[in-house]
């Protein structure tokens, strides 16, 4: 079983792109003169309305990285902290994720029926960054792997994504069940690379077009998991 990340395993309740920045200047071991944080703010969300259409039409991921490249290197910032820290910094200080209800309970039920499970998810942010934020809400410990278009280039509903994803998890694309909470992305990707796409229907979506395997929530979808498993065993 692969699985979605945000929407699907947690939903970001909050994003405050000034506290990242801000988090980040504050350990940054040069910084210009009049280089203040409104200016650097009004700079980020320049490179981000620039680039956040283009990876949507084009469907080529921007790594959190070549983004701040094109923030921080435009003013000469240096700073005294590794990337991958400053990463998990900008993420902490900016982004605010909760668990979906039930998540948890359903992939201890798979789990325990000896399905592996991975994520694979459209991200900008590292996969150590997206596994930290779902092992925080305790949604980690039976996970292979996270897998994230950063390190791929491309993004969902890109079907080498998908395909690369069940190589990974090492089982047949055909017996592979793909958990997403979107028809644009997860539904279509999973369906072009031949696995089987499982609809987390957010509230409120239109029912009409969604795939045989359709749930209102993961308390659902487990209820259908464990009847579909009591049923195998008894025949």
């Amino acid at each position: 079983m692969l699985l979605d990340y945000g929407g699907t395993l947690v939903e970001e309740v909050g994003y405050d792109l000034r506290a990242g920045i801000a988090a980040m200047l504050a350990r940054a071991s040069y910084l210009a003169p009049g280089v203040t944080l409104d200016v650097v703010t009004e700079r980020a969300k320049r490179v981000s309305k620039e680039l956040a259409g283009r990876r949507d039409e084009f469907r080529i991921e921007t790594p959190w990285l070549s983004m701040m490249r094109l923030i921080h290197d435009y003013f000469g910032t240096r700073f005294g902290v590794p990337v991958d820290e400053l990463e998990v910094v900008f993420w902490d200080a900016s982004v605010v994720t909760r668990p979906m209800p039930g998540a948890r309970a359903a992939l201890d039920a798979v789990h325990a029926a000896g399905v592996p499970m991975a994520v694979l998810s459209n991200s900008s942010f590292g996969a150590p960054v997206i596994h930290r934020d779902i092992a925080k809400h305790g949604l980690a410990e039976h996970l292979q792997f996270v897998m994230v278009t950063a390190d791929y280039i491309v993004r969902k509903p890109n079907p080498l994504l998908f395909e690369t994803a069940a190589a990974r998890l090492g089982v047949e694309a055909g017996a592979v069940w793909f958990v997403g909470d979107r028809l644009d992305t997860d539904v279509a990707g999973a369906q072009a690379a031949g696995l089987i796409p499982v609809w987390l229907r957010p509230p409120n979506a239109d029912v009409s077009g969604g795939p045989e395997l359709t749930f209102d929530g993961w308390a659902e979808l487990q209820r259908w998991f464990d009847q579909a498993g009591a049923s195998r065993a008894d025949g």
